[in-house]
Formats: structure tokens, C-alpha cells, sequence
């Protein structure tokens, strides 16, 4: 008789308190993610080689890296002493269908590494006619972003803010970063860095 009641009194006690709970917790909205990539698998130092990603070398011989520091995997172009005149290297995530009437945003984080030029650079590209094989067959337009500068700190990574992709609403697109830079021309070899892409 004891036992069953101070199950009864317990219930009591815990019920108030678990409606309570409820009441008052409020999860966040749902936002579907279209992209989210850390660059969290490989090993430093690796080509990177990711499920659905392409990582094209359209001049010269350096394609884009994992590098990982301090525990943080992150995605890296490099011209440096590749011997190439020129560099060129796109990074492109699998196609992403905004067809499902939403408006989408990109946001990722960049930084830089001797740069000292702004033509050695770092692009992000939209196109809604990349077949997925021929990208300089494609039309790209560039996307307004927050990027690194000659004047940021090295390897001090920026936010690129929202990239509105509101205009391609109803369309499949693939986004791009590409870098553009020389192994033979010290003005032209730094590197950039990307981490964090999201699309939601």
C-alpha cells in the first residue's frame, strides 16, 4: 500500500512539472539544409575528393586541397610552386534544386594566405546551365559576397554574410569557387581558403 502510494504522490509531483515543460519550450523552425559541408573528412594535405563535388583544374596542374589545422578540416587552392604560369582551380557542390517555391541563401567562411594582389583572387559563381561536365562551357555570374582581401589576416577566416539566391527560385543552379593564380609569379601564388558552406 505504501509503494503504490508514493507512486501516486510522485505522479503528482512530476506530471505539473512535465506540462510545465512543454508550455514553456518552443523548438526552433525547421530550415531545410540544400548544402552543408565542414570539410571534416580527409587527412591534411589530401586532394580533395568529396561525394558529388568536382574539383577542376582548369589551368595548370593544382587542384583544391583538405588541409586540416588545429583539428579544423577545410578545403584549400594553392598555386605556390606548382610551376604553372597559370592556375585555375573551380570547386563546384552537387546541383541544387531551389524548386520548392522558398527563398535560399548561401553562407560559407574564406580566408586568405599572401595574397598580394587582387589578381590573384577568389570567385563565387552561379550558373543555371552547367551540365555538370563542361564547366568553362557554362555560364557563370558572380555572386556578391563578403571574400578576404589583400589587406585580411592570413588564415583569419571571414564571414561571407547571406548570399541572397532568391533570383534562381524555381531553377537548378550549381554554385562555384574558383581561384585564380600563378606558381611562377610571386605576386600570384597565395592561396585561399573555404570552410562552412551551407545553403538553406
Amino acid at each position: 500500500m505504501r509503494n503504490i502510494f508514493k507512486v501516486l504522490l510522485l505522479s503528482a509531483v512530476i506530471a505539473p512539472a512535465v506540462v510545465s515543460c512543454d508550455e514553456d519550450t518552443q523548438l526552433p523552425a525547421y530550415v531545410p539544409v540544400k548544402v552543408s559541408q565542414t570539410f571534416s573528412k580527409g587527412e591534411d594535405n589530401s586532394l580533395l575528393a568529396i561525394n558529388g563535388w568536382t574539383n577542376y583544374n582548369e589551368a595548370g596542374n593544382k587542384k583544391w586541397m583538405i588541409q586540416v589545422y588545429s583539428g579544423n578540416g577545410y578545403a584549400e587552392f594553392n598555386p605556390y610552386s606548382s610551376g604553372d604560369a597559370s592556375n585555375v582551380g573551380w570547386l563546384i557542390p552537387p546541383v541544387l534544386d531551389l524548386n520548392d517555391g522558398k527563398d535560399h541563401k548561401l553562407t560559407f567562411k574564406a580566408s586568405q594566405s599572401y595574397v598580394s594582389s587582387s589578381s590573384n583572387k577568389l570567385e563565387v559563381l552561379i550558373s543555371k546551365d552547367y551540365d555538370g561536365t563542361n564547366v568553362t562551357a557554362a555560364t557563370w555570374t558572380p555572386l556578391s559576397a563578403t571574400l578576404p582581401t589583400t589587406s585580411s589576416k592570413y588564415f583569419e577566416f571571414i564571414n561571407s554574410g547571406d548570399v541572397n539566391l532568391a533570383a534562381y527560385t524555381g531553377s537548378k543552379v550549381h554554385i562555384a569557387f574558383k581561384v585564380t593564380g600563378s606558381g611562377t609569379n610571386a605576386d600570384l601564388d597565395g592561396s585561399y581558403q573555404i570552410d562552412n558552406v551551407i545553403v538553406q
